[in-house]
């Protein structure tokens, strides 16, 4: 039987995961050029162009990644995946791509809403060389406000329970989060409305 659990906001770390100068909080601010430490890397919309780019992003994974992110075992993504990742109705999905200066696509998200237009699910993964940087949770914030600009109240996703970074980085966020135990996925839900005073403040209302 699945357990569930509960984690209430953080609001000093989320306050302090949100200050990030130069980074979008409006779809409107896209595309455009973000800092990461002595870099500047380019944060833009998915586009039917960066097919090509984002097949050799996920070719370069490792297995491990691969996995954790497909929840199976995968070569590189099928042609259908791939035309979902890039040839998406912008209405119901938002997908964001971190690029190096070269062009690399080094991250890649997704905030997808399906049959609840208040409900999205999300996914996210970081290229094996910039793991652990930080970099996941700066796309995935950057991510959160642009879906609830959207409307978008609540995340979820499922996830397997021995991806224990991804299931760290989540709990990590300073969201409300709620999450199903159990078994070898977990269902973690995030609570995006905890974001509007912040939202708000950056308005100046």
């Amino acid at each position: 039987m699945g357990r569930y659990q509960c984690q209430p906001a953080d609001e000093r770390r989320l306050s302090i995961s949100l200050h990030r100068p130069g980074w979008p909080s409006s779809r409107r601010q896209l595309p455009c050029q973000v800092p990461w430490r002595a870099l500047t890397l380019r944060l833009c919309e998915v586009a039917e162009q960066d097919e090509p780019a984002l097949l050799r992003a996920y070719a370069m994974l490792g297995e491990q990644s691969r996995y954790l992110r497909f929840m199976r075992m995968l070569a590189e993504p099928t042609a259908e995946q791939l035309a979902w990742f890039t040839r998406y109705p912008r209405e119901r999905q938002l997908a964001l791509l971190l690029k190096t200066p070269e062009g690399e696509v080094i991250a890649h998200a997704q905030s997808v809403r399906r049959r609840c237009p208040e409900r999205a699910e999300f996914a996210c993964v970081v290229a094996d060389a910039w793991q652990g940087q930080g970099l996941g949770r700066a796309l995935l914030l950057t991510l959160a406000l642009l879906a609830r600009e959207q409307g978008v109240e609540e995340w979820v996703a499922e996830v397997l329970s021995e991806n224990r970074p991804m299931l760290t980085l989540l709990r990590g966020l300073g969201l409300p989060l709620s999450c199903v135990t159990g078994g070898a996925t977990q269902v973690v839900r995030l609570d995006l409305t905890a974001l509007d005073p912040w939202r708000s403040a950056t308005k100046g209302e």
